[in-house]
């Protein structure tokens, strides 16, 4: 017998495709799918080679944009990383058409094509809605705060502002004073790289900062974040993000990033925003308690939404957090019929007077306060040590808001919308995926606008993931687990015990 030689050097003509090793169910072919079927609808302008100016042609916006959304579905955010990747990995390959861009190349689309990424997630829902995932009956709303890329010191103080710009408008300033200037400040003043001009006017930019904001210091690198405070009860230099979930597919609606510190009065804008997104009015809206207000409730009623927003004691109520104090407002039961209040020792407090409390904003709307009492039933009480202190006479209930905030009260605590609020939660899953997996804290972007471009860009990615899951879910589908679970066991004589939901 002739044995036969190996030669190891020996070719093999083949061809392949772009595609050859991506898997016919991986998600990488769902993205592809989806960007070039919304591609011509962004209507972006594709650069064309200079001739007299020579060089390579740009890249295709529609390649670095299924790339860019990948990466973020892959949770790589490095744009090195990224560089690296369509080289060497046959999935980024076949995604971004067998392109090669480089580090600087992903770092540039990705910002020049930011204001593309919200109509593409316009586009994730319209494909939900075509699927028939959704019909965004019940929209839900909450915030959370995303650091910004700046440090808690490298802040600069009104002051320090202000004498720089006095220096740098040519006018006598005392070189000991601007001797004694923090770092930040410090760090404009030595800059050799920015002209004196340059520096004014980043100067005025701070100075108008200090205007609008009220706050006492502004971060240097990114002087539209504001100090917020973190669940933690920590302070840190952050944007304010307002999100907007439906609750049937758990998808995103839409983002809002603002430099206000709190959540009162950011549901109307975040709201708009997703309605235009969805391109319909949902049923139902609901949002915490935070958001209870005037112009909340009066956005839902010019809307002819459904709103959704307990008061602080049904919050309370609901987790089990009320008052352990016999004698708390929170044991006080309110009687709509008679609009008063009865307290714990059967008591009745009446409506004494209503006053308004004028907001520091001028462009919000006056507190409404309603006051109850009952100074005769407080005076013979048994319980007068328990309920009031030394200083006190009787005891006085303090109702905030008018009308539209007692209105909400009676219909939260009906059995029907209560049931219906208690979907309000799904709005914290893409939150805690954001931080937890996207890293949204971690993200090199400054500015709001940027900001808030960047979080799209992440929000589409978490779309299209969603979408996929959605519709492999609907793929498989029960029967078809039933099966596969039957004949494994079958197979491999193993004892069948698992629940299919």
């Amino acid at each position: 017998m002739v044995m036969k030689k190996i030669n190891k050097n020996q070719t093999e003509l083949g061809i392949r495709t772009y595609d050859f090793n991506v898997p016919q169910d991986h998600i990488s072919r769902f993205v592809a799918d989806f960007v070039e079927e919304c591609y011509p609808i962004l209507g972006i302008k594709e650069k064309k080679k200079n001739k007299k100016k020579g060089g390579r042609p740009s890249y295709p916006p529609c390649s670095m944009l299924k790339l860019l959304i990948y990466a973020k579905i892959d949770h790589i955010e490095s744009a090195r990383v990224i560089e690296e990747m369509t080289k060497y990995h046959d999935i980024y390959k076949f995604v971004c058409d067998r392109i090669k861009p480089s580090e600087r190349s992903i770092q540039r689309y990705r910002d020049e094509l930011g204001k593309y990424y919200e109509v593409l997630l316009q586009m994730t829902l319209q494909t939900a809605v075509k699927k028939g995932f959704t019909e965004f009956n019940h929209v839900a709303i909450d915030g959370t705060i995303k650091k910004a890329h700046n440090s808690n010191q490298n802040m600069i103080s009104k002051k320090e502002t202000n004498l720089l710009v006095k220096y740098y408008k040519g006018l006598e300033v005392d070189p000991q004073k601007l001797e004694k200037l923090n770092k930040p400040a410090q760090k404009i003043l030595n800059d050799t790289e920015m002209s004196d001009n340059e520096k004014l006017e980043l100067l005025y930019d701070i100075r108008t900062q200090f205007k609008f904001t009220g706050q006492d210091k502004i971060p240097m690198n990114d002087i539209e974040a504001r100090m917020m405070k973190g669940k933690k009860g920590n302070f840190l230099v952050a944007y304010n993000v307002q999100s907007a979930v439906d609750y049937d597919t758990k998808l995103i609606c839409a983002l809002n990033v603002t430099q206000n510190p709190t959540d009162h009065y950011q549901l109307p804008e975040v709201a708009d925003k997703a309605i235009n997104n969805m391109g319909k009015v949902p049923k139902y809206m609901s949002a915490d308690t935070i958001y209870l207000n005037q112009i909340s409730l009066s956005y839902f009623i010019d809307k002819g939404i459904d709103g959704l927003i307990p008061t602080i004691k049904q919050s309370k109520e609901k987790i089990g957090q009320l008052n352990p104090k016999q004698f708390h407002k929170d044991h006080f039961f309110y009687i709509s019929d008679l609009d008063l209040f009865m307290c714990p020792a059967g008591q009745p407090m009446y409506f004494y007077k209503e006053y308004t409390e004028k907001n520091e904003d001028p462009e919000k709307p006056d507190k409404i306060k309603r006051l109850y009492n009952n100074y005769y039933a407080c005076k013979h009480c048994i319980h007068r040590e328990s309920c009031l202190t030394e200083k006190q006479t009787h005891k006085t209930i303090t109702e905030n808001g008018g009308r539209l905030e007692r209105a909400m009260f009676f219909k939260m605590e009906k059995e029907e919308y209560k049931k219906e609020f208690s979907k309000r939660p799904c709005v914290e899953g893409p939150f805690g995926i954001f931080k937890e997996q996207y890293h949204i804290d971690q993200e090199i972007v400054i500015g709001m606008v940027k900001t808030e471009e960047r979080l799209n860009l992440d929000a589409v990615a978490y779309n299209i993931k969603r979408l996929y899951n959605l519709i492999q879910g609907e793929q498989n589908n029960k029967e078809d687990i039933i099966d596969f679970c039957e004949s494994i066991s079958s197979t491999h004589q193993l004892k069948l015990d698992v629940n299919i939901y």
